[in-house]
């Protein structure tokens, strides 16, 4: 029983999940292992137009992983965008992708959150309307 007791604490050692421990005697603790982890750059906004009044059209461009679906809308105080033009995107060969859509003339003015996925990355934006 204590041979396992050893083996078991030494394995939570090696892994880093039980740490300030003293080993039992005999026990030498694993070296770190490499990991490998994804290269994920973030998304970026590289234009947009997101302040402006009802009636008038919105847009911004994301710059992000190539050739992967995107999906975009806006949380307004009525509930969520029902523009054709949100929804569902592929960005290009170069990474990018453009939402652009007509805000309401009746749309109630005031600051609103624009959620943004293209693959795994996933990016908040605001949209602020103004009465004309």
């Amino acid at each position: 029983m204590k041979k396992i007791l050893k083996l078991f604490t030494a394995a939570l050692l090696s892994l880093g999940i039980l740490t300030g421990v003293a080993l039992p005697q005999g026990i030498v603790p694993a070296a770190p292992q490499n990991v490998a982890y994804a290269k994920t750059a973030p998304l970026k906004v590289t234009s947009s137009l997101l302040n402006v009044y009802r009636g008038q059209y919105a847009y911004f461009t994301i710059k992000g992983k190539k050739n992967v679906q995107g999906y975009a809308t806006v949380y307004y105080k009525s509930g969520t965008s029902r523009s054709k033009t949100l929804g569902y995107q592929k960005s290009n060969n170069q990474g990018l992708v453009t939402w652009r859509w007509k805000v309401g003339t009746n749309t109630t003015p005031g600051t609103w959150k624009v959620y943004v996925k293209l693959g795994n990355q996933t990016k908040y934006l605001y949209l602020t309307v103004h009465r004309r």
